[in-house]
């Protein structure tokens, strides 16, 4: 990190363009930011691959990966990291970047199908084994995520997690890895196209869970907001103003966040929907045309049905019907 950032103008969006482009400098930085690029080039790399067998990979998923990698840039290339320690909103955004937004894009981009339709046949299998295995099928359940989601956050900002893990900061890099993989492991099955870990969910269960977080995380929020809960945590490192800001910040932008992840499952719903009306009336089009079964063409062409369902019969001619 910086040692010494440069100090921040009243909130704003000075302070805003600030921190996203005051970049961070280190090791992890650089670790992650070679990451990003390698699964970066990978992903195009294989949408070349899928594309030139004639098919074609949705433009949304490619703008979802390109947001993904934008995401984790922020949370570990940007000024964010250098002002976390200072800003208590600072670093409540970063972890809702790396445990909601982060994990939700890279879902939606679809990279294990990118990877299934594009990989050889033995790391295909081996990568097919691992996501049907018991272990992982655990990892995915959904009382376990919601565990792991919500317990590190509550370790972390309410027990006395923040303190031991901003002065070691090794410890807090790992801490941030855990908020990502537990945020993949939670948000995956529920916006994800990808096979993870279980059988696809129902579109209602999927919006459902969604939502399941919240209660926690308004309790959570409403813990912080008083300050009373933060008395580890403002003296330290944060006054108690900069604590309760975030706070409010966490709660309405959480909630704002699940409700989005929730409309996902539910636009693919209406999406089926559809295309399962649109099925239905295709089927009944084609086993209601009647086609031309007199010589005398007493049919002029094949029956017409309308939208509400009844049937216009186009009869032949005079002339036709006395050929």
């Amino acid at each position: 990190m910086n040692p010494l950032p440069p100090p921040l103008p009243p909130f704003g969006l000075e302070t805003i363009f600030k921190v996203l482009f005051t970049f961070t400098y280190g090791p992890w930085a650089i670790i992650t930011l070679a990451f990003e690029i390698v699964a970066s080039i990978w992903y195009f790399r294989a949408v070349q691959l899928f594309q030139s067998r004639g098919r074609k990979w949705p433009m949304n998923r490619k703008v979802f990966w390109i947001s993904a990698m934008f995401g984790c840039s922020i949370a570990f290339q940007s000024g964010i990291p250098t002002y976390a320690a200072d800003i208590f909103t600072v670093h409540i955004i970063q972890h809702l970047d790396l445990m909601i937004a982060v994990p939700m894009l890279a879902g939606m981009s679809a990279p294990v199908t990118l990877f299934m339709q594009t990989s050889s046949y033995l790391p295909k299998v081996k990568v097919l084994k691992i996501l049907k295995s018991s272990g992982f099928k655990k990892l995915t359940n959904p009382i376990v995520t919601i565990l792991l989601n919500n317990g590190i956050m509550f370790w972390f900002f309410l027990g006395h997690g923040i303190v031991v893990a901003m002065d070691h900061s090794y410890l807090m890099d790992f801490v941030n890895v855990l908020f990502l993989v537990f945020g993949m492991l939670a948000w995956w099955p529920i916006v994800s196209p990808d096979f993870i870990g279980k059988k696809r969910y129902s579109h209602p269960i999927r919006a459902l869970l969604a939502v399941s977080g919240m209660p926690f995380d308004a309790f959570l929020a409403i813990a912080l907001l008083p300050g009373g809960a933060t008395a580890s945590i403002a003296p330290n490192m944060y006054s108690l103003l900069s604590v309760q800001t975030g706070a409010a910040v966490f709660w309405i932008t959480i909630m704002l966040m699940s409700g989005i992840g929730a409309s996902v499952p539910l636009v693919g719903w209406l999406s089926v929907e559809k295309r399962e009306t649109r099925r239905g009336q295709d089927l009944y089009n084609t086993k209601h045309v009647l086609k031309s079964t007199s010589k005398l063409g007493w049919w002029a062409a094949e029956t017409e049905v309308e939208k509400d369902g009844s049937i216009k019969v186009p009869w032949a001619t005079d002339i036709q019907g006395d050929a």
